[in-house]
């Protein structure tokens, strides 16, 4: 029976291990940031992934042609943004946008160079991680009954060795 807990502990600690490195990649790779941080400055990466909305009456250039500038809103603040990149799909007024680039502090404007899809990662993840539990809970408790079964059969007295 020590070897089935073993066996489990190790299983559990490489899930705690996959799930340590999943959340170091969310935060480096795919957490966006408000333009309220940006402009505090309590952003420490660069290339930085500002989430916000394109204010209305803000939107100058011609985004199809992948050139345009516009502002983009938070909750308080907005942040001035220069798009030079691919023509985005999604660029328009009062759309929520997640833009890729960089901060300049001095002339306060943010250069961004491509967009990326708003998606709910944590729902996404939450939802993997109900049914991931559900499927190791099952697997757990299928193993022991099987254990349980195995002994009872080699302590019977018809079971015999080969």
């Amino acid at each position: 029976m020590t070897a089935f807990y073993l066996r489990w502990a190790g299983i559990i600690g490489i899930m705690i291990v996959l799930a340590i490195l999943a959340t170091g990649n969310y935060q480096t790779h795919l957490a966006s940031v408000s333009p309220e941080m940006v402009r505090t400055g309590h952003v420490s990466q660069e290339p930085i992934r500002v989430q916000g909305m394109v204010k209305s009456g803000s939107l100058r250039g011609d985004p199809e042609s992948g050139q345009a500038e516009f502002e983009l809103s938070g909750d308080s603040q907005t942040l001035h943004v220069q798009y030079q990149g691919p023509p985005p799909d999604n660029l328009r007024e009062l759309k929520t946008l997640i833009l890729i680039g960089q901060w300049n502090p001095e002339d306060q404007i943010f250069f961004a160079r491509e967009t990326a899809l708003v998606t709910n990662y944590g729902f996404v993840a939450s939802a993997y991680i109900v049914a991931l539990i559900g499927l190791v809970a099952y697997v757990f408790f299928m193993s022991r009954k099987v254990t349980y079964l195995y002994q009872e059969i080699k302590d019977s007295k018809l079971y015999e060795a080969e």
